[in-house]
């Protein structure tokens, strides 16, 4: 019993300093407590959760403030919700009129932006773990390769002529086209390699669009960030420079992503970070896509955020957005794992 009302003592905390981001009195949770309490009672738990770590009294007097073990154990003990209906459709309605996946990732990110109230931040899935849909190449003496994928993503590369006219080039790419449309990106060097050239000119133009096509895993991703304006309000100015400082390093942040969301919505708080500069911030972060490849999107906010609407409106943005991409860019079974390497 001592320990369940002591929990509860610490939940009324919480949801009051991420309410108010003002220190919790002890008056303030007996007002709050489902029943009648004493506030010496009161008192004595916040003092032995202050001495258990989970809670700081930044001026004598002056109420507790939780810590990172609070807002974890917080966390923890929340049910797993769904985002409002009303919230899910008006996302499906806005995906639906998008013309392809990097727009609708985009729409997806602003709107996560717009219901969190925080910076959102979505990764395209690497161009390695999707499949090819359509290469183009265009260009006389140096050639730009543009490639395709099967849920519209495009990545561009160069390479140079080795002496073949507009007319050769067409029609070795047709061949290509003809022969690996639907064959996985990781792959495509390789198999781009093995075609049997018509002549000299052309093996070395094989060659060389083979070798063009080394797109590792850790190729550039796209990523989307919006928000940055709530974050200067939400946030501060005088915290803000070390988050457009991670939102600028993309791969770190990209990593801290990944590792959180390996079993659902993940949430990184404060020191979990293991950042000293975004020691102030939390990160959720989830994945979305399809059977065959996925990526990831999250939010990331003070360590005060609105923890329960964070989740939920990100797991119901990541929902929506695997569903969209299902729907509209069914890819051939590959590996498409996103490890955040």
């Amino acid at each position: 019993m001592h320990q369940d009302r002591q929990a509860l003592v610490l939940k009324i905390v919480v949801e009051k300093y991420i309410r108010t981001h003002e220190p919790v009195a002890s008056g303030s949770v007996v007002r709050e407590f489902p029943v009648p309490i004493s506030s010496a009672t009161i008192r004595n738990d916040m003092a032995a959760l202050e001495r258990e770590g989970y809670l700081v009294e930044p001026h004598p007097s002056a109420g507790r403030v939780p810590t990172d073990k609070a807002y974890r154990s917080f966390v923890d003990s929340l049910a797993p919700s769904c985002a409002p209906p009303s919230q899910s459709s008006a996302l499906k309605s806005i995906l639906s009129a998008s013309s392809g996946l990097e727009e609708g990732i985009e729409e997806a990110v602003k709107f996560l932006a717009g219901a969190t109230g925080q910076v959102a931040v979505g990764v395209a899935p690497p161009i390695s773990s999707l499949s090819l849909h359509r290469l183009e190449v265009v260009g006389k003496d140096q050639l730009t390769v543009i490639l395709i994928s099967d849920n519209g993503q495009v990545e561009k590369t160069g390479m140079e002529n080795p002496g073949l006219s507009r007319e050769e080039i067409g029609e070795e790419v047709e061949k290509i086209n003809r022969e690996l449309s639907g064959a996985p990106i990781s792959s495509l060097g390789r198999k781009i390699a093995s075609i049997a050239p018509s002549g000299p000119k052309e093996e070395k133009f094989l060659q060389a669009l083979s070798e063009s096509m080394e797109f590792g895993a850790c190729a550039k991703r796209e990523v989307y960030v919006y928000g940055v304006n709530l974050a200067y309000r939400e946030i501060g100015k005088d915290f803000l420079a070390p988050l457009l400082d991670a939102l600028e390093e993309e791969i770190s942040l990209i990593r801290i992503m990944a590792s959180i969301s390996r079993e659902g919505v993940g949430v990184a708080i404060g020191s979990e970070i293991q950042s000293d500069s975004l020691s102030h911030l939390s990160v959720i972060s989830a994945r979305y896509g399809t059977e065959c490849w996925e990526a990831l999107i999250g939010s990331i906010g003070n360590t005060y955020m609105d923890y329960p609407c964070a989740i939920s409106s990100l797991r119901g943005v990541a929902e929506c957005l695997s569903d969209f991409a299902s729907q509209q860019f069914p890819s051939n079974p590959i590996d498409g794992s996103f490890n955040g390497e």
